[in-house]
């Protein structure tokens, strides 16, 4: 599992730095990750492939975490983390979003919806796990649930200015939510790896 967690999180952050430098013009700081996978992205193919082998990692962590979980809690930290990496799939493949120059459709408010379902189930996933250990491990959730509320909401609010194509600190906001789970993952790897000290 822990293996798993890291191996998800460094081939998201290759992938992200690798199509935002091949992307002429996009912008770390002030353009949502999603603009690397969306309709009309020249790096789409990339970065939707890079999502997608992210989503299969995910799923396979929270597989292993539900067949291996001693708590009840932990089981659906698992089964939740299944969730999220399953709607990977329909939110960077049909319903990915249009990027900004086009007009926005169907699939950008399933991407919203979808992107939104994502994140409740992170951060119930987040609070299950912190319920299951005591200790450090759950004072460092705490604060991860509300880094990534927090920034979460703030790219949210960033993003709002798509169309007039003005989002600035978007894609800022939204790394520190990212990276923040991706982070995450290998602690909660790490810390179901041993039980003992939960």
């Amino acid at each position: 599992m822990l293996a798993t967690a890291v191996a998800a999180g460094v081939l998201y952050g290759i992938g992200d730095l690798v199509s935002g430098l091949l992307y002429a013009g996009y912008s770390f700081r002030d353009r949502a990750i999603s603009e690397l996978s969306a309709f009309g992205s020249p790096v789409r193919p990339l970065m939707v492939t890079v999502i997608l082998a992210h989503a299969v990692l995910v799923i396979a962590l929270g597989v292993g975490m539900w067949r291996s979980a001693h708590k009840a809690s932990l089981r659906w930290t698992g089964i939740l983390l299944v969730g999220a990496g399953l709607v990977g799939f329909p939110t960077h493949t049909v319903f990915a979003m249009s990027s900004r120059w086009m007009d926005a459709g169907f699939n950008d408010t399933m991407h919203i919806i979808l992107s939104g379902v994502f994140s409740v189930f992170v951060v119930v996933a987040m609070i299950l796990s912190a319920v299951a250990y005591r200790g450090g491990f759950r004072l460092y959730t705490i604060a991860t649930v509300l880094v990534v509320i927090g920034f979460g909401a703030a790219a949210s609010f960033a993003i709002q200015g798509i169309q007039q194509n003005t989002t600035p600190w978007a894609g800022g906001f939204e790394r520190v939510n990212a990276y923040s789970y991706f982070a995450w993952l290998v602690a909660l790897a790490l810390t179901v790896r041993r039980p003992e000290t939960g």
